[in-house]
């Protein structure tokens, strides 16, 4: 049997090998409008206070390094549920799952990248 199967069967087994998952925009444009997502309880929406992408600045995909609410985050999935958890008073999503990738996805496509000269 090929070695290179039997690694990769043994990590699938393990729980090891874990397969990204793909955002896919037009699900994650369906959460951002959501007053449902995470189990929100005010009735906003991610749309609420960034309609159209306002306030997510053009470098949101390059930091390292967000401060949200008072707050210390080292990814855009933490800044998220942030605000999942507090606007939206829902419950944050899994930061590698597949709708937390939806709707980074989506996001992505709210902002403008600078024109290179």
């Amino acid at each position: 049997m090929d070695k290179a199967f039997i690694v990769v069967a043994v990590l699938m087994t393990a729980g090891g090998f874990h397969l990204a998952h793909t955002g896919n925009a037009d699900k994650g444009k369906v959460l951002f409008e959501s007053a449902a997502l995470g189990g929100a309880t005010t009735g906003k929406s991610c749309a609420t206070c960034h309609d159209g992408g306002k306030g997510l600045g053009s470098s949101l995909f390059e930091r390292k390094h967000f401060t949200i609410m008072g707050r210390e985050e080292n990814s855009l999935a933490d800044v998220v549920n942030v605000c999942i958890d507090q606007p939206l008073g829902g419950t944050g999503l899994d930061p590698r799952g597949e709708e937390m990738n939806h709707l980074i996805a989506y996001m992505k496509t709210l902002i403008k990248q600078p024109t290179k000269k």
